[in-house]
């Protein structure tokens, strides 16, 4: 509280993005461990950009390109990625709570011991992607595409898969709820002996 308190006296924005920080991810098209909480990164092209262990919270990102990008270690928690484009970048343990990714491109992205807790990735194309150690209580893959992926130790018992398809999609060590169990058969899916369906 006293921080807090602290922090309004003195005209602290907490939750401000540091603008040299945004000027060299704008200008440079990366920004490694840089402060880049709420700032605008949407419709623009970071290809192949170096962004791990960056603070990308609450971001506005929709509708840009970040294909073959490093992630790692990032936030993205909150952050806006509707639409963009993620293409076989990687996003292994980050914080993705919270993140709305509605028709977001995650084709071929690694998502290995990230936290996508009721991160909204409805409608995505998520094709090839591997979850990993992720951990996706109540996320939403709602009539998405993740056909060829990988789920190994994951509780997926509280993610919401209606209409979601995950054709030769590979279920390994993962607790799933009966009516998932029973999707990813009919999708033809590969459940292995050791998934708890409950």
């Amino acid at each position: 509280m006293r921080g807090l308190l602290l922090a309004i006296v003195l005209g602290i924005t907490l939750s401000a993005y540091d603008a040299i920080h945004l000027k060299k991810a704008l200008e440079e098209k990366e920004c490694i461990g840089c402060d880049l909480r709420d700032a605008n990164l949407s419709r623009r092209d970071f290809s192949g950009g170096d962004f791990h262990g960056s603070d990308l919270s609450k971001a506005d990102l929709r509708g840009s390109i970040f294909e073959m990008g490093d992630f790692n270690g990032c936030s993205l928690r909150g952050a806006n990625a509707e639409g963009a484009v993620f293409w076989k970048a990687t996003l292994e343990r980050a914080d993705l709570r919270g993140m709305h990714a509605k028709g977001a491109n995650f084709k071929g992205v690694h998502f290995n011991g990230s936290d996508l807790s009721r991160a909204d990735i409805r409608d995505a194309k998520v094709w090839k992607a591997d979850f990993t150690d992720a951990i996706l209580r109540k996320t939403d893959f709602r009539n998405s595409e993740i056909g060829g992926s990988k789920f190994i130790r994951n509780d997926l018992h509280t993610a919401k898969m209606k209409n979601t398809l995950l054709w030769q999609t590979r279920f390994s060590d993962v607790v799933m709820s009966k009516t998932q169990c029973a999707h990813a058969k009919k999708e033809e899916a590969t459940v292995d002996a050791n998934v708890t369906c409950r």
